[in-house]
């Protein structure tokens, strides 16, 4: 089986998470796999199209309708079967920060034309695979699952004397950040947890949306138990989590995060931390509050500080939800059961 794999989103969690892991899975697992890839593929030779039997593609490919017709052409002349994979809602809301470039470039109807035109879409949850089947029948969810072959998800704890509580994020999450703001203050107030606890704002960069953050976190500068762990490449950002007891995991309630994949509470879990988040879809459909998670509804402002206070002073709390999430993350995202679904899936394709 000759498999194209088209690394147009590269240093992106997205292209480890749906296109470099679960083949790279594949590849060590299944005997005949054989894997090219490229940045586009409008430079794919006559040749690389005759070896070729699947193109796989994340998002889109093109900007416009007559290159998305063109590999369309080529696909269907070579008997090459065309697959989309989306890990992301294509309809942006206003509050989403990149939505004025949605809207200014049309992306959202570029990503539409794009899912119309394949063969079959691959997804990460089923409430985004209702979304993809208005405009084509033909897709199969298969969600993220981290992969120990990569060295970043072999857990390296280390300790101190606080407990540690940890964001981990890209650029586009203020949204979800500030859900903690009224929490971050209350818990810089609290001076009974002065010195025993910490926060941190993983992945932190120059980039101006994480002075935002830094801002909610820190209380705006007051709190003395805040600090940043610094962003990391795509193959040792997980490690940071190497460095918290307790991992946050704020998501608002919205359209678009009701498509986005589990990927939080998965790396938590492969982590073995503890994990505080939010009651929104697709985290209810794993969390259980208490038993493998502390879950915080949007309403409730300061139940993250309750969440936080609570660990603080619980670390048999901590102990068990960690134990318990690892244990249900690995049952539902095991990458051995959804490699089989995606090998049977490219089998049936051919």
């Amino acid at each position: 089986m000759n498999i194209g794999l088209i690394h147009n989103i590269q240093s992106t969690g997205s292209a480890l998470y749906r296109l470099e892991m679960p083949h790279a899975h594949l590849d060590n697992n299944y005997k005949g796999m054989r894997f090219y890839s490229a940045p586009n593929p409008f430079g794919i030779s006559y040749e690389g199209w005759e070896a070729l039997d699947l193109l796989i593609c994340s998002r889109m490919w093109a900007e416009e309708q007559s290159q998305i017709d063109l590999i369309r052409d080529r696909c269907d002349k070579h008997n090459v079967r065309l697959i989309l994979d989306l890990d992301d809602y294509w309809v942006l809301e206003s509050g989403h920060p990149m939505c004025w470039l949605y809207r200014s470039k049309q992306v959202t109807e570029k990503i539409r034309n794009h899912i119309k035109a394949v063969d079959h879409v691959i997804c990460t949850n089923d409430f985004l695979a209702d979304k993809v089947r208005m405009l084509n029948p033909n897709v199969t969810v298969i969600p993220n699952c981290t992969y120990t072959f990569y060295k970043q998800f072999v857990p390296e704890p280390t300790e101190s004397d606080r407990v540690r509580f940890g964001w981990f994020g890209g650029a586009q999450h203020l949204e979800d950040v500030e859900l903690m703001q009224t929490s971050m203050g209350v818990l810089a107030d609290d001076k009974s947890l002065n010195g025993r606890h910490m926060i941190y704002l993983g992945g932190w960069n120059p980039n101006p949306a994480y002075d935002a953050y830094e801002k909610i976190f820190s209380a705006n500068g007051k709190s003395e138990n805040y600090s940043r762990i610094m962003a990391a490449d795509i193959y040792s950002y997980v490690g940071g989590y190497n460095f918290v007891d307790v991992a946050l995991a704020p998501l608002k309630e919205t359209t678009c995060n009701k498509c986005k994949s589990e990927l939080k509470v998965i790396e938590a879990a492969a982590m073995g931390k503890a994990l505080i988040a939010s009651d929104v879809y697709p985290y209810n459909e794993i969390l259980r509050h208490g038993e493998n998670a502390l879950v915080v509804k949007e309403s409730r402002k300061r139940d993250w500080y309750k969440a936080i206070k609570t660990l603080t002073n619980d670390a048999d709390m901590r102990q068990s939800l960690a134990a318990n999430l690892k244990a249900d993350i690995a049952k539902q995202f095991d990458i051995d059961y959804w490699g089989k679904v995606r090998f049977e899936l490219y089998q049936k394709l051919l």
